[in-house]
């Protein structure tokens, strides 16, 4: 069942109203006492995901294919950072540890949360507030629920099912917020950013990191093809995704580039021109 602290935290995903409580009927499950949408648990995940959503869901391709390479994710993505992309893997423990860090007992959100591969190099004993994975893939979902399981973290951290654009958390109330190879797979970047920038308190912490063109010619030609497909939406180049960030987080972001990754960082509050 969800912890009332973080059950606290959330908010209806579909009229944004603060109000949820835990339905009556057999089954369990979230009920809206705004607009009564209810929201399911499905094998201990709630579906945040509003029934009204499901004929327009945007990410039907691209979950498509992170329910395909679930089962062997967790082997195949650290290869494909070094041999395809050009970026050490650590460098995602790295910011993974450097989030956990600047959480500082405050609400930690990660989105997409993936397998929960880098929150699972973070020591449980280092989990010292509310930790929220977010994903709309549900095979990805139940491997992060599987591993957290394993290593001690299933009490820790509350995973829940969301599209990335309509997120069920109240406004100012995250801390430190991490989207690793997230932004890229986002179909409406600019909606999801401002998400994010709507759920940071003042002074809240983000990083995260995505693919982008134009850092060599491999990386490029495969871009091209999960781009050509629907996988993910139109790729852009360094400078772009950079003032995409920044037109919708007007605060300070520091940014470097490791093959075909780009990494950034941000406080927000920050003057974006120091």
């Amino acid at each position: 069942m969800i912890p009332q602290n973080v059950l606290e935290l959330m908010r209806c995903a579909a009229c944004g109203h603060h109000e949820l409580t835990l339905g009556t009927r057999r089954e369990p499950e979230l009920v809206c006492e705004g607009c009564g949408e209810r929201y399911p648990m499905v094998d201990g995940i709630f579906d945040m995901v509003p029934r009204s959503a499901v004929q327009k869901y945007r990410y039907y391709r691209t979950d498509t294919l992170l329910d395909m390479i679930a089962p062997i994710y967790d082997a195949i993505a650290p290869l494909m950072s070094m041999l395809l992309w050009g970026c050490p893997p650590l460098r995602y423990v790295d910011m993974a540890h450097r989030a956990v860090g600047r959480s500082e007992g405050g609400v930690y959100l990660e989105c997409p949360i993936g397998t929960g591969l880098v929150l699972g190099h973070i020591r449980p004993e280092h989990l010292d507030g509310p930790f929220i994975g977010i994903n709309s893939s549900w095979k990805m979902l139940r491997r992060a629920q599987e591993r957290f399981a394993n290593n001690g973290m299933a009490d820790q951290v509350t995973l829940l099912r969301a599209d990335p654009e309509h997120l069920p958390i109240r406004n100012g109330v995250v801390q430190s917020l991490q989207s690793i190879n997230g932004l890229h797979a986002f179909h409406e970047r600019q909606d999801v950013m401002q998400e994010f920038d709507r759920v940071l308190c003042d002074g809240g912490f983000i990083s995260g990191s995505t693919l982008v063109r134009g850092q060599g010619a491999v990386a490029d030609a495969i871009l091209s093809q999960v781009e050509r497909y629907g996988v993910f939406p139109m790729l852009r180049r360094r400078r772009f995704v950079l003032t995409e960030l920044r037109r919708a987080m007007p605060y300070r972001i520091r940014h470097q580039t490791y093959g075909a990754v780009r990494v950034v960082e941000g406080v927000k509050g920050t003057d974006p021109n120091d």
